[in-house]
Parts: structure tokens; sequence; C-alpha cells
């Protein structure tokens, strides 16, 4: 059963995720930043996704990187080919998965980042950070892709 006050919860700010076409020893995985709106916006979420009863996930919206994104990773010098989803999507399993449960995978033009408990807190830490200007690292497991922050 969904959860009415996470699916009333909109988003604010922007979101920008996207991975390296080549380069991809150096960063493998996606990145991920944020603006300050959506940072202090997506504490709400988790927020709301901890207090729920059920099993929740958002569609997050995302926003192709700019150049002043792309400059904080510095790829090749920015110039990096890259690739950008349509969509995030947040799934938060509650029970239903270990507590230090992560997957990240794509499917079509949605990246879908499923988490326990633990990772929950973890990327909602995370993304907090961006805000404090923290940057450079990953999170993950060994079966999926990494996520990148900057």
């Amino acid at each position: 059963m969904p959860d009415e006050s996470v699916n009333k919860w909109k988003q604010q700010g922007c979101l920008y995720l996207w991975r390296y076409l080549e380069n991809i020893g150096n960063f493998p995985g996606w990145h991920l930043t944020a603006d300050k709106l959506f940072c202090q916006n997506f504490a709400d979420l988790t927020t709301l996704m901890f207090a729920s009863r059920w099993n929740s996930q958002k569609a997050l919206s995302v926003t192709p990187p700019n150049a002043k994104v792309l400059r904080i990773p510095n790829n090749r010098g920015d110039q990096a080919r890259w690739k950008t989803a349509q969509s995030f999507l947040l799934k938060y399993p509650k029970n239903k998965a270990h507590e230090d449960y992560f997957a990240l995978e794509e499917s079509e033009s949605i990246v879908i980042l499923s988490v326990g408990t633990q990772k929950l807190q973890l990327f909602s830490e995370c993304i907090d950070s961006i805000l404090h200007g923290k940057n450079d690292y990953s999170i993950g497991s060994h079966d999926s892709p990494r996520l990148w922050f900057w």
C-alpha cells in the first residue's frame, strides 16, 4: 500500500545525475550532485519514508549536468563524454530488505536505487553533505555500480 505523505511530497530544486561513457576506470558508476534547494527538500522526503508504515518509492526529476556541475569532478578537463538519466527512482522496501541493502541499476533511461534502512540513512547524509562542500566519494556494494557524490 503506498504511503500518501510520500506520494504528496514534491521535489524542489535540481538533482543532477550522469555517468561517463569513457575513462570509466577513473569514475565508474553514476554521479550525483544537487543544488541547495534540492538538498534541503530531500531531507523531508527521507523523513517521510522512514516514518511510513509501508514500503515507499519516489521518482525524482533529473536535470542534465551543465558545465559548472561537470567541472567539479573535472574528468578529462570537463571533456569526457557522458549521458544522463531521465529520472531517478528511489525505492525503500522498508522491512523487506536487509538494512544494509544497496542496489543501483539502470533500466532504459531510469536509474533505480533500492536501499535498506541503513543505506537510506547514508544516502540522505550524502545528499546533505553536498550542502557542506563534501564531495568526491562514492557509496555502493560489490554487486552494483558505485554512486559518486560531488
